[in-house]
Formats: structure tokens, sequence, C-alpha cells
């Protein structure tokens, strides 16, 4: 049965040309490069201070902390090698009283859950080496070290007070040494470069990790003389093996603010109602196109559309439908996954609460094609991003003379994970954005627990430069006019 004439006219919109994707990858490296450039761009692209990815031969055991919702979850992360971990977690729940309180009494809340973890576990704690801790720190942080980072502002309903403008490592770790517990955080880590270095332990070095899932982002390894912002002293300093980074870092794109300024995104009515709607209109423009926690909104106002203009349900709607995100992207994935139109049928009548009487014979068609167009959308601008950061990188051919390892890309995230054939078009779409050899060689793969197994590597990463910076000193020994070598 033909779709409506109404359907095609939104096409363009989510059925993207090869040339418009291709025009969206340009203005996508562009802003890549301002945001290195120069600090306050949309695509911030933040130095992590992360100057190297694990390739699962490291050994040992650190501790994972992450932050950024009703509960506080402590991880312990023992790295066997040979890509091989076990994980031990437990959660602690975060009242609204400690939300809202003073960040002493938070951060002193945070130290006793991690000693009270420990004492579960049974963890033997060295009274020479502190265990090392990556705290995956949910909320806006400028970083100026690997473990250094100042609160910008609270989000997701904490304002614990005089915490904003504080280094937060430096208030977590204080509440350590008042406790007298052996931990030291060694790193603040954003969850897609916990993502970046858990797929590097779990299938070797990655080039990219993001996260597809309620929101959108990626990190990635580049050079860190491209990353011009930082200033030429301190990347001399990296350059020398100094204290703050190396040749390489990892870089937290903050790739869901991307074309802000609507300078190349296939806005569509749908969007910009979902955008006027939002807490946050015109911002995180591309996170709204791609992300878990807008597609199944898209869809809504697109079903909504139809219904006004008597083309769906016979005009007919339902109290889900007319209610602002009254169903979430579980429902699309779950039309996209459906055999038959009878399965779809059955989800309009029990997910959306349609009257089965006013469901015509072509309804669930055109459901499952308003369904399938976002996601068609998602998954295509998903891979606009991975090429934007392969072709920046150069990883887009193979070097003359060097072996062809290919790309690897780590991806977590709801989205990644249970809508279907997300893979396969972000693969699709890659060849047509790389080419049929260039996209070939991007592989992409389920990387669990950026904020846990992740946070962990990255304290040993932390520890790696730690453990460099003081056998460097070592190499001095006192002489009769200070230090010589």
């Amino acid at each position: 049965m033909p779709l409506p004439p109404i359907c095609t006219t939104f096409e363009p919109y989510f059925l993207l040309s090869p040339d418009r994707l291709q025009d969206i990858l340009s203005h996508f490296r562009k802003e890549m490069e301002d945001g290195l450039e120069s600090y306050g761009k949309d695509v911030a692209m933040v130095p992590s201070y992360v100057t190297g990815v694990p390739d699962g031969t490291e050994q040992g055991t650190f501790l994972a902390l992450d932050l950024g919702g009703t509960n506080l979850r402590v991880c312990e992360v023992r790295l066997f090698g040979q890509h091989k971990f076990e994980l031990k977690q437990q959660k602690y729940k975060v009242s609204e009283e400690l939300k809202e309180g003073e960040a002493r009494v938070l951060f002193d809340y945070i130290a006793d859950s991690v000693d009270a973890f420990l004492t579960e576990i049974g963890s033997d704690i060295s009274s020479n080496e502190p265990m090392h801790l990556g705290f995956t720190f949910s909320f806006p942080v400028e970083q100026t070290a690997i473990d250094a980072g100042k609160l910008l502002t609270w989000t997701k309903g904490f304002n614990a007070k005089n915490a904003i403008g504080n280094d937060v490592v430096k208030l977590l770790q204080d509440a350590f040494d008042r406790k007298h517990i052996h931990v030291r955080c060694s790193a603040i880590v954003n969850d897609t470069v916990g993502t970046l270095l858990s797929r590097s332990y779990q299938s070797g070095p990655a080039l990219i990790g993001a996260i597809f899932g309620t929101g959108t982002n990626g990190a990635y390894i580049d050079k860190t003389r491209t990353i011009k912002k930082l200033g030429e002293e301190k990347i001399k300093e990296a350059e020398a093996g100094g204290q703050h980074a190396g040749e390489y870092m990892v870089v937290n794109t903050e790739w869901g603010a991307f074309d802000n300024g609507r300078n190349c995104l296939p806005v569509s009515i749908f969007d910009n109602k979902l955008d006027r709607e939002s807490i946050n209109p015109r911002k995180q423009a591309f996170e709204k196109m791609v992300s878990g926690m807008y597609l199944g909104e898209i869809t809504r106002n697109i079903l909504l559309h139809l219904i006004d203009a008597s083309v769906l349900f016979n005009g007919y709607s339902s109290k889900t439908i007319n209610t602002h995100y009254g169903y979430d992207t579980a429902f699309v994935s779950a039309v996209e996954a459906a055999k038959s139109p009878e399965d779809i049928k059955k989800l309009i009548i029990t997910q959306l609460g349609v009257d089965p009487k006013h469901i015509s014979e072509g309804d669930p068609e055109i459901v499952q094609w308003a369904c399938k167009v976002v996601s068609e959308r998602a998954c295509a601008l998903a891979a606009v991003a991975v090429a934007a950061v392969v072709q920046h990188t150069g990883n887009d051919q193979v070097k003359e003379g060097e072996e062809d390892k290919g790309v690897d890309v780590g991806i977590d995230g709801s989205v990644a994970e249970f809508l279907p054939r997300f893979a396969e078009r972000v693969s699709s779409t890659l060849k047509v954005l790389l080419g049929e050899e260039g996209g070939k060689r991007v592989r992409t793969g389920l990387a669990k627990d950026g904020s846990g197994v992740g946070a962990a590597l990255t304290a040993l990463q932390a520890k790696k430069a730690m453990d460099k910076r003081t056998e460097k000193d070592s190499q001095f020994v006192p002489g009769k006019t200070g230090y010589k070598k």
C-alpha cells in the first residue's frame, strides 16, 4: 500500500542524500577544528589530559566512582592482562539533602561510601601505596589536568553549596584525607573517555569512544600539537614529556552541540517543535536528532501531525500520543524490530493506547515509516560524527608503507545497543562518506561501562604518568650545589 503523499514530502529531512551527508561532514570537521583552535565553541573539544590508551596487557587493581544521578556507584576493577578483568560494584543512594546541602557533607558521604565498599568486599589496601581511583563526574567541569577540574555548574537536580568554582578532585581527596582513607583520586573522567579506554583494553587500541544513548558524545585520541588552544608553552612541555601531557592526548569532543547555529542539519518542523518545547532551546542540536532522549518524541510529533491531517487513525489520537514525551525510544525500537503489520498494530494498541476501531489497514505501515525514517537519520548522523574524527586524524586511508590495521570505534549507550540494525546502518553510511574501502576499515563494537571499567583504566593511565615522572625525577642525584644528572 503506497504511503500518503504527505509522508514523502518530509522524507528529504530524514533520508539524507550522499551530497547532503558530505555537506554535514564538512561542517562537522570545521566545528571540530574551531574547537581545537580556541575555547568557548559549541563543539568544545575538551582536553582530557589522558595521554594514551591501554592495549589489554595492563594489570592491577583500581577503583572507579560514578556520580551523576540518584545513585553513587563504587567499583573495584581487577585487570588481569590478556584483555580480561573482573568488576565488583555497589550503589549508594544520594539523598535530596545531600544534593542540596554543603559540598563538604556530600563529599564526606562519597568518601564514607568508598570506605564502606572496601570494607564490604574485603579489599586489602597496602599501607605503602594508596589505591588509585578514577572519578566519573557527570557535570560540567573545566579540566586543567588529568586530576584537576573546576565545577562550572551543577545539573541533574544537584545544588550542593560551596562547590561551584572549586576543584572536585581536591574536594574528594580532602574528604579521603580527613577520614584517613588510603585512596588517591588520580583522574577525573568523562564517560566517553572511559568508553574509549574500556574498548581499548577489551579489544586492542581504539581511536574513538562514542556514546549513543540518552545523549550522545564522543572522545578520540589526537596529536597534542593539534590542540592549539593549549598554547605553545604547554604543547612544547607536552612533547618533551612534561607533567600534563605527551605527544598524544584524548580529546572529549562534546559533539552533541554540533550545529547549534543551524547551518547544515536537516531541521524539520518536527525538530523545531521538539526544540522549542525543550528545556534548552537552540542547544544540543545534533544530540536532539541522534540520541535516545529525543527519537521517541520526534516520531510522536510526526504521528500527531499525520493525525491532525486525518491520514492516520482516522484523525483520532490517544492520551499517550497527546502527552509531551508520552512514550520513549523503546517504542521506536520495538516497531523497528516488529516482524509484521499485525505486530505493529499490537504495539499501537498496547503502547500508544489507540482504540483498535480507529486503526485502518495501512496505519501500521505509516507508523513503521515514521519510526524508520527517524532511526535512519539518527544512524546516518552518528556515522557522520565517526567519519569526521576518522578524516580529521588522517585515518580514512592507510599511510604509505604502513600495515592496514583498520580503525576501531568503541560504542556504548542504549541506542547503539537496542535500536535494531544500528551498527549495520552506521557501517553503510560510513561507506558513503569515506568510500567503500575507507568505510570497510572502520570497525565498531560495544564497549560496556565506560564510567566504571573506563574510569578505573583512566586512573591506571594517570598512575602510569605519575610513575614515569617519578622515574624521571629519580635519574637526578643530589650534588654539592643542588641537583645534577
